[in-house]
């Protein structure tokens, strides 16, 4: 009896040592392993942290005909979002025809990320074509907040976070994250690659702290309607600016998205490669990034190949090319190119056309509010 037990225990023993001699020899071949794991930890941590502060005070802003992304930057109410949430900028000429800058609602809903719903009143928005709005919830003095980042904080290579409400209001409080991946030396507008969709617009753009780095604006679109991974959020500083003029009540009472004094005209070109030389100005149609934009018309057909090229020395040039549905006239993305090749800046479509019909150029900018002379060349090729 006693050999009995003593055989099992020593068998136990044998396991044990085993065990454990197994796991030490499995360590000693990856002598990063504790570290990795730490280090996965610590990214958990930080993700969850920032989640966790910011989530409180991100809000869906819903506007009675779509739905946008906002934050509390003050206790008593104060809310940042983009303009173009409240008043969405013309997207076909019919509308930019009928575009009243002053129609807009006054009231909008605005909902937490516990559900709570609460009317905030429009308080004003961005001068020179700025993208930014700001409400204001009355009878508030306890509201959890977003602090602001110091200007210029903001570094390629940063790891960020997104908070909003993208595609549609059940989906409100997503949270992605990614990274800057580039910062424009002219304005400090930020592009990064965390995923945002229609509906993040107005949100923020967040550091590893939960403090607020940039107003995520808009995204570029690839094929099947995806996310591309290039996005865009305006930059800390003319948040500060904005909310800083906004308490002097030094801001607009219209969005400055669209200028509508200056007719907007679509300019009918050939495709016989013809050099026809513009201009982006001050006055000039914007985009929903804030660039300037000029419009060209021209038939198509069919299968055909057209190379369109913009050039320029003043700005870096972007180019869309849209097929225009006459019946409804909306417009469906065909192509676009804001880089020629590897530092050539300027812009080239070469694209086959998958109908008969009228297709709409859209020469425009890579930076906000940039302006200068450009050359456009259109034509069809073999």
């Amino acid at each position: 009896m006693m050999n009995q037990r003593f055989l099992k225990f020593g068998t136990f023993a044998l396991c044990m040592t085993l065990t454990v001699t197994a796991a030490n020899s499995f360590e000693t071949l990856l002598p990063n392993h504790k570290q990795q794991v730490l280090a996965q930890t610590s990214d958990e941590q930080i993700a969850r942290q920032v989640y966790q502060k910011a989530s409180p005070a991100v809000v869906t802003v819903q506007t009675g005909t779509g739905h946008g992304s906002g934050f509390v930057v003050s206790q008593d109410g104060l809310i940042i979002t983009n303009a173009h949430v409240i008043k969405p900028p013309p997207t076909t000429q019919q509308e930019l025809e009928r575009y009243n800058p002053n129609i807009f609602p006054s009231v909008v809903t605005v909902v937490f990320s516990d559900g709570k719903k609460a009317s905030a009143d429009v308080l004003g928005f961005g001068k020179s074509g700025l993208d930014l709005a700001i409400l204001k919830i009355h009878n508030q003095k306890n509201l959890r907040t977003l602090s602001l980042a110091a200007a210029g904080s903001a570094k390629v290579g940063d790891r960020i976070f997104t908070l909003g409400t993208p595609l549609y209001a059940d989906f409100k409080d997503t949270f992605t994250q990614g990274h800057i991946t580039r910062v424009s030396s002219k304005n400090g507008e930020i592009q990064h690659d965390a995923a945002i969709q229609g509906g993040n617009s107005g949100g923020p753009l967040l550091n590893t702290k939960g403090q607020v780095i940039g107003v995520n604006t808009s995204g570029i679109v690839g094929q099947e309607k995806l996310n591309s991974g290039m996005n865009f959020a305006i930059p800390v500083v003319q948040v500060q600016s904005f909310i800083a003029t906004a308490r002097k009540k030094d801001i607009s009472s219209v969005s400055t998205l669209v200028q509508p004094t200056k007719q907007t005209t679509v300019a009918t070109i050939s495709l016989n490669g013809q050099l026809i030389n513009g201009s982006l100005t001050q006055g000039d149609r914007r985009r929903e990034n804030g660039s300037f934009v000029n419009l060209y018309q021209f038939q198509g057909r069919a299968g055909q190949r057209v190379m369109i090229e913009m050039t320029s020395q003043k700005i870096n040039p972007v180019l869309s090319l849209y097929q225009i549905d006459e019946s409804s006239d909306g417009l469906t993305q065909i192509a676009e190119n804001d880089d020629r090749g590897p530092g050539d800046f300027n812009a080239q479509i070469v694209t086959t056309m998958p109908e008969n019909g009228v297709y709409l150029i859209l020469a425009t900018s890579q930076e906000r509010g940039e302006t200068g002379n450009y050359s456009l060349r259109a034509k069809a090729i073999p």
